[in-house]
């Protein structure tokens, strides 16, 4: 897979202001505590997977407010909202580099991006995004996200830049919508198997998934009637959720915010051997988050059971510290398995 990120350094993004982290695997997981950035990273490493689209920004600020979209609204990526620092994004890939980096002009500004100013209670008018694939330090791309004389949010694309990557993001909302649209979807494609065949590895129980004019309906060994999702528990909710945004499409990478979010402990093993089985059919990079010590667990008993789980997994802790900054502790099978063994708080 030429597209599998390896490393991503971070720059004057969200809370950070630096952070680097390498060594990616087929699947890995952030763990922290609240607020130390797990989200941010994921959103950084989804807009250098399609950085040539302007409003890339937009969307993971709406996945975080579900506020209407304004290109002042980027101002959240900034760093201590200090606009003379640019947040810039670079990864390494299996074959080559993504960077990006973020320009900010001012209302009050002229065309001259240099004469930007870092006062936080100035407006954004223009989002410049510079982005590129090579080692030089000049970026050869460039596109726009601004604000048009009517009020409404425009852009400019590179039409010399061809996007070779696919990736999806799915956030912690567990929304029935969602899933229901996303599973009709599959219907019309003759997917819908693919899904039913891993719900069946998570809930024996479920004999199939049925998307009819009203909603999704689940048909449950020995009940005689359809059951409407909403009935169902929010872990399977979730999961068809996830299952079916995956195979809808030949995704690179999915990034998934709170994986376990609205999961029952007792069912979190269940879930990393069913999203690991998952990821190998499918051959996808997964990056995904949590701040559950049980989903934590769940997944360290998944490797145990399955030694392919063991080399395709690393865990990292993301953590400010006091002397050097943020920084991000991997952890393979091995030493995941030690630290939740002898109870060190891996969180930190």
């Amino acid at each position: 897979m030429n597209n599998k990120f390896c490393k991503i350094a971070i720059t004057n993004f969200r809370g950070f202001d630096n952070l680097i982290v390498e060594d990616f695997a087929k699947v890995n997981l952030f763990v922290g505590a609240n607020n130390v950035g797990k989200t941010s990273i994921l959103e950084s490493l989804f807009m250098l997977s399609g950085m040539s689209n302007p409003f890339m920004p937009t969307k993971v600020n709406y996945w975080r407010s579900q506020a209407v979209a304004t290109v002042d609204g980027v101002r959240y990526l900034f760093h201590n909202l200090d606009f003379s620092k640019r947040p810039e994004l670079r990864a390494e890939m299996k074959a080559g580099v993504r960077k990006l980096a973020f320009i900010p002009v001012m209302a009050n500004d002229t065309d001259d991006i240099s004469s930007s100013v870092s006062s936080s209670r100035s407006t954004i008018r223009q989002l410049n995004l510079d982005f590129g694939t090579t080692e030089s330090e000049e970026c050869a791309y460039h596109a726009t996200l601004y604000t048009d004389a009517g009020g409404n949010v425009q852009q400019t694309v590179d039409s010399s830049y061809r996007e070779d990557m696919n990736s999806l993001f799915i956030s912690a909302d567990k929304n029935d919508g969602n899933a229901s649209s996303n599973f009709a979807l599959l219907v019309k494609r003759n997917r819908k198997q693919t899904v039913v065949d891993a719900l069946r590895y998570f809930d024996p129980a479920i004999d199939s998934v049925e998307a009819l004019p009203d909603g999704l309906f689940l048909k449950i060994k020995g009940v005689q009637e359809l059951l409407p999702i909403s009935m169902a528990g929010d872990g399977i909710r979730r999961m068809i959720n996830i299952l079916s945004s995956i195979a809808n499409e030949d995704y690179n990478t999915v990034f998934i915010d709170e994986i376990d979010n609205g999961l029952h402990y007792s069912a979190h093993k269940c879930m990393w051997k069913t999203i690991l089985r998952f990821a190998q059919q499918r051959n996808v990079q997964v990056f995904a988050t949590t701040h559950n010590l049980d989903c934590l667990q769940g997944l360290k008993n998944a490797m145990y059971e399955n030694r392919d789980f063991q080399e395709s997994v690393h865990v990292y802790n993301i953590a400010k510290t006091k002397n050097r900054g943020f920084q991000a502790y991997k952890y393979t099978y091995s030493e995941l398995e030690e630290a939740i063994d002898n109870e060190i708080e891996i969180r930190r």
